[in-house]
């Protein structure tokens, strides 16, 4: 009897044994999420994507209504004279340079027959007047001869500047502007200037001259030599 009762306890330590194992090797049961969780998680994730769209929207209302930069321009270019003794200004008879290939047809003497034989490429003149110190009106004529090779500019650069050898008419001279008392530019003052092959040719005057000629003249020739800076306004 002892034997058999010790085969029992034996069976029944095994049995139980057995049963932790089972117990073990059962996959746990899935924990159930309550309802009240999940509704949580989608209502959050509902308000993120919800403010989201509206960021979104917000975003392009404002690229729509937002103020558009006008672009600024750049300020014109202007080009201005040079300061000088003098203040020149474009005479409103001549608003414009005036521009020719004839330039024999616009002189005279023996500068005439050279501009002949050796023709210019283009003849641009302009007119300026300015005041004297004592008021007067001093009208200014600047002509440009642009010749065809640095030779011919040469030779009548040093033609114009001689005595009684002619000159290119100013434009009083040449009757383009009309001055009542005064018919040609010439006997005022003078000034030539050779830069490459163009030959700078200023002659100014007044109606009248005063008591002392040679300081009249004089007068002329310095505005003459201030009105080269003109000529940037020609060509």
């Amino acid at each position: 009897m002892p034997a058999s009762n010790g085969g029992g306890a034996t069976a029944r330590m095994r049995r139980s044994e057995i049963g932790q194992l089972d117990s073990l090797l059962e996959p746990a049961p899935e924990r159930e999420v309550p309802v009240k969780s999940r509704t949580d998680r989608r209502g959050v994730l509902l308000k993120g994507a919800g403010l989201l769209g509206v960021a979104v929207v917000s975003g392009l209302i404002w690229l729509v209504v937002m103020p558009k930069e006008t672009p600024v321009s750049p300020p014109p270019t202007t080009t201005a004279t040079a300061a000088g003794e003098f203040t020149f200004a474009r005479s409103p008879d001549v608003p414009e340079a005036l521009k020719d290939s004839q330039c024999a047809s616009h002189a005279y003497g023996e500068t005439k027959t050279f501009l002949t034989s050796t023709p210019c490429q283009q003849l641009t003149r302009g007119l300026f007047t300015t005041t004297t110190p004592d008021g007067q009106t001093v009208y200014t004529s600047v002509s440009v001869v642009r010749m065809k090779t640095l030779a011919d500019a040469t030779q009548l650069k040093e033609l114009t500047s001689r005595d009684g050898t002619g000159n290119v008419n100013d434009l009083v001279k040449d009757g383009a502007v009309q001055v009542p008392g005064l018919r040609s530019l010439g006997t005022g003052g003078f000034a030539a200037r050779q830069q490459d092959r163009d030959v700078i040719i200023i002659e100014s005057d007044t109606v009248r001259h005063g008591a002392d000629e040679a300081a009249h003249i004089a007068l002329m020739k310095k505005v003459s030599q201030d009105a080269f800076r003109l000529v940037d306004e020609l060509v």
